[in-house]
């Protein structure tokens, strides 16, 4: 599946930069292109940045600092380059002014007609990104006539006292998820992949590469080429009739201990051998319950949570779900994806279901990729309506606060009418 990938404002962009690193290191290792463009193309290609700060884009490693794929907002109004100050509504009015700019740029250097899709991307709680992201998917889709998809990464829980913060993030949410012509919307907690002792640079670097290689496998399965590593295909027609509304993407990986990797089995070997060589009955056992602890780890590491509870089972209530296993070819076999199927049917009833497998890319680990599309019911729905209440009770305050302070400066000034004037 070839993407053009998009990242506005200062944390989207730097999420896109670590997708130019992962098609650099996918390339490099799989001789794969998840970007579009051609072998003799820049990998950086199908990536750009969108910012109405232009300090922010001098932080990007990998994304060109060029005008053909750095896109500056704002240079001929008041912001020239100073950014939006966490204000979202003059993130979206720069998009506005200037998506002939961003369409141009794109369409002029983005390969996009190659693409099966493009993704969009953008923090929430800040002024560019939270601002522009749903204009920017809504003169794509019209421009281009391809899925579009937005990813929106919600704050740190640190900032749910923080007005600015929690009203963006609503604002975006309600824009993006109700009001866009996005075709579907990855959802992103930050605070599932933060860890409490690690300094912020190093939370935000490690959760930004986390965020790109979730989506390494699924990108590359449709793109491979050498076929001892092509199995039960997902090709990208397969991923996007699933992708619908609100959707979550997790992935989780174990080792596979090297003492039990035979040669020649599962179903990828008996593919390529007429005989497969025999193995005790507990290695098959360990096989499936190393498995299964992989496809249940993944829908726990949705990026966002998601879950229900009905009689006190865990559960998800989406529209569709999608699992690749990843792994060594020995590791995929009849009985693996099987359960893999039925786990996914158990867990998301009533789901359609789509399943693949990517045989021999990895020798030492399995690994599965989760998709839950148009999800529903859940702790992901209670958060959304948590940022909307909350949001709605913080402009009440913020606005009885203003009016009471400018009640007292009146009161105060109306002491002053007997001094003179200077």
């Amino acid at each position: 599946m070839k993407l053009v990938v998009v990242g506005t404002g200062q944390g989207g962009s730097n999420i896109a930069d670590e997708f130019v690193a992962l098609g650099q290191w996918v390339w490099n290792n799989r001789r794969v292109r998840i970007f579009t463009g051609t072998e003799s193309d820049p990998l950086a290609k199908g990536v750009f940045a969108v910012n109405l700060g232009a300090g922010d884009l001098y932080g990007l490693e990998h994304i060109p600092q060029t005008d053909d794929h750095t896109i500056l907002l704002g240079t001929t109004d008041e912001f020239r380059g100073r950014g939006a100050g966490k204000v979202n509504a003059d993130g979206a009015e720069q998009a506005r002014r200037d998506s002939r700019k961003i369409v141009s740029t794109i369409r002029d250097h983005g390969d996009v007609y190659s693409a099966d899709a493009i993704m969009v991307i953008a923090t929430t709680a800040g002024g560019t990104g939270s601002g522009s992201v749903g204009v920017i998917v809504d003169v794509l889709k019209e421009e281009f006539k391809k899925p579009v998809y937005a990813m929106l990464v919600l704050p740190f829980e640190n900032q749910y006292d923080e007005p600015d913060s929690v009203i963006n993030t609503a604002t975006c949410l309600k824009k993006v998820l109700e009001n866009s012509k996005a075709d579907a919307v990855f959802l992103v907690d930050n605070q599932k992949f933060a860890r409490k002792q690690d300094a912020m640079g190093v939370n935000f670097a490690t959760i930004n590469r986390k965020i790109a290689d979730s989506f390494m496998d699924i990108l590359c399965v449709g793109e491979e080429t050498d076929r001892r590593y092509i199995g039960e295909v997902l090709d990208a027609n397969a991923v996007i009739r699933i992708l619908k509304g609100p959707t979550v993407i997790g992935v989780s990986h174990a080792a596979v201990p090297m003492s039990r990797k035979p040669r020649g089995g599962g179903l990828f070997g008996r593919i390529r051998n007429t005989e497969r060589a025999q193995q005790h009955f507990s290695v098959s056992k360990a096989q499936i319950e190393r498995a299964q602890t992989v496809v249940t780890q993944a829908l726990a590491e949705l990026s966002l949570d998601c879950e229900y509870y009905e009689d006190g089972k865990v559960l998800y209530d989406a529209q569709h779900v999608l699992g690749l296993f990843s792994g060594p070819a020995n590791e995929a076999t009849e009985e693996i994806v099987e359960m893999m199927d039925n786990t996914f049917a158990e867990l998301v009833p009533g789901a359609g279901r789509r399943k693949g497998t990517y045989p021999g890319r990895t020798s030492d680990t399995i690994s599965v990729t989760a998709i839950v599309a148009n999800i529903g019911e859940g702790k992901a729905m209670d958060r959304i309506e948590w940022f909307y209440r909350e949001a709605a009770n913080m402009m009440n305050t913020s606005r009885d606060r203003r009016e009471g302070r400018g009640r007292r400066w009146e009161d105060i000034s109306k002491l002053s009418d007997v001094l003179p004037n200077l």
